[in-house]
């Protein structure tokens, strides 16, 4: 099993242990064992299976989750997530599904109400029984209505970083097997869209039926839905389903063309066709039945007079009409990043050293990072007080007085507290060199409450950066509600930066808002709010956001070098 489909059953475990009103202690123990496991760099089922590392080495990891690892491995089952599912409705889990229902609330819904399923859940929202709990109010209805669909189909989209590892296992299967020529994996995820439903594979082969037979004899296939010579289906154990299209090679770029998309993409694209008395198919594009164009994308685009236009963009958000006037972005690449600008250590809720992290970074070519510790509100994560803020600034700039080529800047994750204030005062945070400003708490505010802080946050001198502006996890938390364009227009006015945060839970701005805040003549920063030294790859999905909106290198601040970063950060010019 890939790292993901382990990561989930830890997950579903913690879920279950809340739901039934376990000690909090364990239920963090499993919490914490998914995401190490999920951010974890090399395959674990491998390293069962090859014997050569203990388990207990990996941080978090224990004799008794060790265990169930390999358990996992071996069986592709958790005993202990059957026995806990076994205790509750079969129904219930998937209300999980639903954003905004989370463990706490599922509870509530079940012990107070008698819901067991979203049929239950809809049954109780029609009738107007959930406005008599606390905390569920007209939003948390509204929210609940909306994600009820996705809860009774059983849809379960993936994260970004899900996928990919997925999808780098199944590509490197068929590649061992040899005979692929080419191969690409197409669909939302070539688009680098923050959640995944499914993966289209398009390959060209020497020999497509044992191309298909290799697929669908892969270790991680659950079921075959339908296998032939040039397609077959999978299901694979963590529920994604994939499938592979082997095409002809005169084809393979308008089929890469046609399952990549977007659908809306492809309509623009067959009408363009269309007016020059072209068909456009996934088999090529077609004057007749003489086939002009299909080997390459490229070929493509240029025959309906276009530039070759990035996956990212392909959303129909005005991309084509850029590229017919050779007007698109030269969007920023993970080369270009020269520093990561959110990062934690185990001095708050970490899990790597001040030095850990440097390593980490330097390694992947960095030239600078902040280290940017939660402040004292955040008391879950031991937050840092003015005291102990400095003194690891001391830490920080004694190890810059020995170091070359690389700094670590002196920072702070601030947070902006319910009432508008920050949570530093001010002398401290002029002694820093970036501080990113961010919201944990209060976050069913009223709209003009948010805003009032976002904005007040941005207008403050000391202030660099909005981190993770709109508060969402992907799949979990909906984005709080504020005025966006408020913000963007203060942001613009006072060069305060917004931050697109990587971290694949978080993906935050959305490529949406980040392309409307580059309208208003907003900057940007880049970052992986890594907890971890292995988290620090992340940083090419804060890019994939940044792709996404057409962003350039010039529109991200930490693509500059140092000296550059700082003259462009507001505080320097105080």
């Amino acid at each position: 099993m890939q790292n993901p489909d382990i990561a989930r059953l830890f997950d579903e475990v913690a879920d279950l242990l809340e739901i039934q009103d376990a000690n909090p202690f364990r239920v963090r123990a499993y919490r914490n064992a998914a995401r190490t496991i999920r951010d974890f760099p090399e395959p674990i089922a491998d390293l069962v299976r090859a014997g050569t590392k203990d388990l207990t080495d990996i941080p978090g990891i224990g004799d008794d989750l060790a265990e169930k690892i390999t358990d996992i491995v071996t069986t592709g089952e958790l005993p202990l997530r059957k026995q806990l599912a076994s205790k509750l409705p079969a129904g219930l889990l998937d209300l999980l599904r639903i954003p905004g229902l989370g463990p706490k609330r599922v509870k509530l819904l079940y012990k107070k109400l008698k819901v067991k399923s979203a049929a239950d859940l809809a049954a109780a929202l029609d009738k107007g029984r959930i406005q008599k709990l606390k905390g569920f109010g007209p939003k948390m209805e509204e929210k609940m209505r909306a994600g009820l669909g996705q809860a009774q189909v059983g849809e379960r989209r993936m994260l970004l970083n899900e996928a990919e590892t997925q999808a780098t296992a199944v590509v490197a299967s068929l590649e061992a097997g040899g005979g692929i020529r080419q191969i690409e994996v197409a669909g939302s995820y070539r688009r680098r869209r923050e959640t995944i439903g499914d993966l289209d594979i398009v390959v060209t082969s020497e020999d497509s039926p044992r191309a298909m037979d290799r697929f669908v004899a892969y270790g991680e296939v659950a079921e075959v839905i339908s296998k032939g010579e040039t397609r077959a289906t999978v299901k694979l154990r963590g529920g994604l389903q994939v499938d592979l299209r082997a095409v002809e090679p005169d084809a393979y770029g308008a089929a890469l063309l046609y399952f990549t998309g977007s659908k809306a993409h492809n309509i623009e694209l067959r009408k363009i066709a269309q007016e020059q008395s072209y068909k456009l198919n996934e088999y090529g594009l077609f004057k007749g039945t003489r086939r002009a164009a299909g080997k390459t994308e490229e070929e493509i685009y240029a025959k309906l007079g276009l530039d070759w236009i990035p996956p990212e963009l392909r959303e129909a958000r005005g991309e084509i009409a850029l590229a017919r006037e050779h007007r698109l972005p030269h969007l920023v690449e993970v080369k270009d990043v020269r520093g990561d600008l959110q990062m934690h250590t185990s001095a708050t809720d970490g899990k790597g050293t001040i030095e850990d992290m440097a390593h980490a970074a330097r390694a992947l070519g960095y030239h600078y990072i902040a280290i940017t510790d939660h402040s004292k509100r955040v008391t879950m994560a031991l937050g840092l007080d003015a005291k102990r803020l400095r003194e690891q600034w001391k830490a920080i700039d004694a190890r810059n007085a020995t170091s070359r080529g690389f700094t670590i800047l002196r920072s702070v994750e601030l947070d902006i507290l319910e009432n508008g204030k920050l949570d530093l005062p001010d002398d401290v945070l002029a002694d820093a060199d970036y501080v990113v400003a961010t919201i944990h708490y209060g976050l069913n505010q009223s709209e003009k409450e948010l805003t009032r802080r976002l904005v007040g946050a941005a207008e403050h001198p000391w202030v660099d950066a909005i981190g993770h502006p709109t508060g969402r996890l992907v799949g979990k938390r909906e984005p709080y509600a504020f005025d966006f364009d408020a913000l963007c227009r203060t942001c613009a006015a006072t060069g305060c930066l917004l931050e697109l945060n990587g971290h694949p839970e978080r993906m935050d701005l959305p490529d949406t808002l980040a392309a409307a805040g580059k309208q208003q003549g907003v900057r940007f920063v880049l970052s992986t709010d890594s907890h971890q030294p292995g988290n620090l790859p992340f940083m090419k999905y804060a890019v994939y956001l940044a792709r996404r909106a057409g962003l350039e290198a010039g529109d991200i601040l930490n693509t500059q070098p140092l000296a550059e970063f700082r003259k462009g950060l507001k505080r320097a010019k105080l």
